[in-house]
């Protein structure tokens, strides 16, 4: 039993992912145009110059193709040779999709929602939304928070990642004339306040 549990520990630590969104929170454009490009060419995002082909730099490149698979709007196929649009993908940002152009609040809580479903690409985001319980903190408590769970884990990545997630993270989510200094209050309500606030800031 003790070792299913240590096994268990093991590949939860293994699973876990962080800052591969090369410091950028996601914009309204990026998700529709990763989707459209993977939907013309399955393998744009392994060509040297997707960026190019973008019309954004190499990081934005990354991390368009980041936050795609984290909403889960596309995924990779098992061998990772291509990348496909994702049911949820075709439903939601087709052409013919239900909000194409993600211009109905309830998008937002939609992609939301995929963001935070197993398997989830995003652990920084899982554990804010899931298991930090503080209602009121400062960006240290939850940098805090999230190394501990992270230590917890047996994971080796590092404190700099962590921070640049919990940076990211309150970027989509709060304000952005907001301070994001360590010693900022925030109530976690941040989950209706995306709507309001525009979460993907374009």
């Amino acid at each position: 039993m003790e070792q299913i549990t240590l096994d268990k520990i093991k590949s939860q630590a293994d699973n876990l992912v962080f800052a591969r969104h090369e410091t950028f929170y996601p914009r309204y454009s990026w998700l529709k145009k990763g989707f459209q490009a993977v939907s013309e060419n399955p393998e744009i995002f392994l060509e040297e110059d997707a960026h190019i082909q973008l019309g954004v730099g190499k990081n934005m490149a990354k991390a368009i193709r980041y936050w795609c698979v984290a909403f889960k709007l596309i995924e990779d196929d098992r061998a990772g040779q291509s990348i496909q649009p994702s049911q949820f993908g075709r439903i939601l940002l087709a052409d013919d999709g239900y909000d194409s152009f993600l211009e109905d609040p309830a998008s937002l809580w939609l992609l939301h929602w995929h963001l935070l479903k197993q398997p989830c690409k995003a652990t920084s985001w899982h554990f804010t939304f899931n298991s930090f319980r503080q209602i009121e903190f400062t960006v240290a408590d939850l940098q805090l928070a999230l190394a501990k769970y992270r230590d917890g884990l047996g994971n080796r990545t590092v404190d700099a990642s962590l921070n640049k997630d919990v940076t990211c993270l309150l970027r989509m989510y709060v304000r952005q004339s907001d301070d994001l200094s360590s010693n900022s209050h925030y109530e976690k309500s941040y989950a209706k306040k995306c709507v309001e606030a525009n979460v993907f800031v374009s």
